[in-house]
């Protein structure tokens, strides 16, 4: 079945039929224009105006929304910007003048900055999603049709064969001579917004790859919120400003930068906000002039409004993104302390509260310093466990780094112990009640990496563990140390074929020397591993991975046997999801039981494979994942693991099945919520 549905997934949607010429020339536009994006660089004016139809509490939950929840229901926002692209949807903004009528000039919705510079010749118009019909990888699921508009010039419309959330309609007017877009307009809805996306693009040359004016409009609607929205920009225009304007708040410059004018429904939003600005001004003017023991009072402040809302409740439930140093090298991330929204749930752990802070430095562009608290509370094991890296860049380039990595709260499973404390007698005691075989496991992990090549790694370090009882009383009855202590020496060498876009092959050796530095243990372990995350078109991708791993050595009680690889997430740059990679229902006992194993990690991830497929699902569902897992241990002749999953705009989920030695074992679910994670 699996192997059908990944024909089905790699197939396309019935047979190609004969594309007008004018659309074929659009699909090798790009490459006929000289000159590159990168470096290019242009002025752009944006107006942005939002309207609050509908609102309730759920609104406080909605990352950047969380100021207009109360108050007023209309919005307006201007500024003048200067862009140095990277790619034409990759750039540098500079925002030099900003004006807006949003409390405190917060940024609401900036999601929809991103869709002000579709990538209409790309495989994906919006960074990495929303299948472009102007790319020929995509041309299986669209259904075209063209008419003459002018001599010069063709109208071609186009809409998707299946209902999909990935999949845009719309029409174009394209060039004859030579497949230029001229103009299209793209009607959508995707990650919570359904939007009509209206671009006009440059006259010639690498302009003719960038818009020269994107106008969005549409809605957003979340349980019982509904908000509307109108987005225009205007790139190329020729007014330069000074580089030490940045940020400024000046509604006149505004109006000398502006290209266009407002409408009235614009220009009612900034009459009702001066209107109420001034209305407060004269309040606190009255209320001064009536004060005769001072003659300058300041506002009395309100604990509610000015701490409790303001400050705290604003603070809980979004991000926290706040800039420091010259020139903004320094930021400074976190987490939202408390949202629903950004709960987790899965089968072992239960509901999973997770708390996040960041921050980098940059010294320079080549060297930079960044820390990381990367921490949860999982309510059904009652646990609490965190990471913390801490890393130095000193030569990006070479990804020359220091990193130690400081991690806790793990729970271990460990029988080894018990089953020599067994074997020494005390018949008198309840030995299998005692709860000798489970651990807590802090880990200290220090490496310096250096990239000798794109194709050469080599990575050295030491790693230090200290494993200590769940119940420590047991131990105590029976006169032994509830605690014990591995510091081991490290080195990894990694290969690269192709460099960074092939797969990568890993050899890492580890040593701990029975009573070094404490150490309880003496061992040796190597693990190879071989892992390759290949993209193909139509965002379709195969993630594999195949791994090894044996104790050459092991000292008489030497009891926890910990393999790097055996459940982390190797692959270079990562996984997709945060599932690929492991085992989801293998029970965790068996991951400190064998001195070898052998495993394999396959995902394949597409937009349109089953559920895509069915009308009303298709249109919500925007990713969906096949995972086969495989591996040999000891008791293990094969442990497989079997998984279908998807994400939509509100959760990703997951549905795992484990055989163990070709014998059903058990079914598991894995749960993320996925709102507003690219908000």
């Amino acid at each position: 079945m699996l192997i059908a549905m990944l024909l089905t997934a790699m197939s396309t949607y019935g047979k190609s039929r004969q594309l007008p010429l004018v659309l074929q020339r659009t699909f090798e536009y790009k490459k006929s224009v000289a000159g590159q994006v990168h470096g290019t660089s242009t002025n752009v004016y944006s107006r942005y105006t939002l309207f609050v139809e509908r609102r309730n509490p759920m609104l406080f939950a909605v990352p950047t929304l969380y100021v207009i929840a109360r108050g007023d229901r209309q919005y307006i926002s201007e500024s003048y910007s200067r862009l140095v692209f990277r790619d034409i949807d990759k750039y540098d903004a500079f925002r030099q003048v900003n004006v807006n009528t949003v409390p405190r000039h917060r940024r609401t919705m900036p999601t929809l900055i991103h869709y002000m510079t579709p990538n209409l010749y790309n495989v994906t118009l919006i960074q990495d999603h929303l299948l472009s019909p102007f790319h020929p990888k995509n041309a299986p699921c669209y259904k075209y049709k063209s008419e003459a508009a002018t001599d010069s010039t063709t109208r071609v419309t186009f809409k998707s064969k299946i209902k999909n959330t990935q999949l845009v309609t719309g029409e174009a007017f394209i060039e004859n001579a030579t497949g230029r877009i001229i103009s299209a307009t793209l009607n959508g809805e995707y990650d919570m917004l359904d939007f009509t996306l209206y671009v006009e693009m440059g006259p010639d040359g690498v302009a003719s790859l960038l818009p020269h004016i994107c106008d969005m409009k549409g809605k957003f609607i979340f349980m019982g919120n509904r908000l509307r929205f109108n987005r225009h920009s205007v790139y190329g225009l020729g007014t330069f400003l000074p580089d030490s304007i940045r940020e400024k708040d000046d509604r006149a410059l505004m109006e000398s930068l502006r290209p266009d004018c407002l409408n009235e429904e614009e220009k009612a939003i900034y009459h009702i906000y001066d209107s109420i600005e001034d209305s407060k001004a004269a309040a606190r003017e009255a209320a001064r002039l009536a004060d005769t023991t001072t003659v300058d009072k300041k506002r009395k402040y309100n604990f509610v409004k000015d701490f409790l809302w303001d400050v705290i409740g604003d603070n809980i439930v979004n991000r926290i993104r706040v800039n420091y140093g010259g020139k903004d090298k320094g930021s400074f991330r976190i987490g939202p302390i408390f949202n629903p929204l950004y709960f987790s749930y899965s089968d072992s752990k239960g509901l999973v509260y997770k708390f996040d802070v960041q921050t980098r430095y940059n010294f320079t562009p080549n060297r930079f310093f960044y820390f990381r608290f990367k921490s949860g509370y999982a309510m059904k094991q009652r646990r609490f466990y965190f990471n913390i890296p801490i890393q130095f860049m000193y030569n990006q380039r070479r990804n020359a780094n220091v990193r130690i990595d400081i991690s806790g709260g793990q729970r271990i499973y460990n029988s080894s112990i018990l089953d020599d404390i067994k074997s020494e007698g005390h018949d008198s005691l309840d030995l299998d009640n005692m709860k000798l075989d489970y651990f807590h496991d802090t880990e200290v992990r220090m490496n310096n990496n250096y990239d000798i090549s794109d194709n050469w790694s080599v990575q050295g370090g030491f790693v230090y563990h200290h494993r200590y009882a769940f119940d420590k009383s047991g131990f105590k009855k029976l006169g032994r140390s509830p605690s014990y202590h591995t510091f081991a020496p490290t080195l990894q060498v990694q290969y690269r074929p192709k460099g960074w876009r092939g797969p990568a092959l890993t050899l890492n050796w580890e040593r701990s020397f029975k009573g070094f530095l404490k150490s309880d243990m003496g061992y040796e372990k190597w693990e190879a591993d071989a892992s390759l995350q290949r993209q193909f078109h139509r965002m379709r991708s195969l993630a594999f991975r195949v791994g090894y791993g044996v104790y050459t050595s092991k000292a008489k009680h030497s009891y926890f046997l910990d393999f790097n690889n055996f459940r982390d997430e190797k692959i270079p740059g990562g996984w997709n999801d945060d599932w690929s990679g492991e085992f989801q229902v293998l029970n965790r006992n068996y991951y400190n039981m064998s001195n070898y194993y052998v495993r394999t990690n396959t995902t394949f991830e597409t937009p349109l494979l089953i559920l895509s497929r069915v009308p009303w699902a298709g249109h919500y569902v925007e990713l969906e994942r096949i995972y086969v897992s495989t591996l040999f241990a000891k008791e293990l002749h094969p442990y497989t693991e079997y998984g279908y999953g998807f994400t939509n705009r509100l959760f990703s989920i997951g549905v795992f099945m484990g055989m163990k030695n070709f014998k059903f074992d058990r079914i598991g679910c894995e749960f993320d919520f996925e709102l507003f994670r690219r908000w």
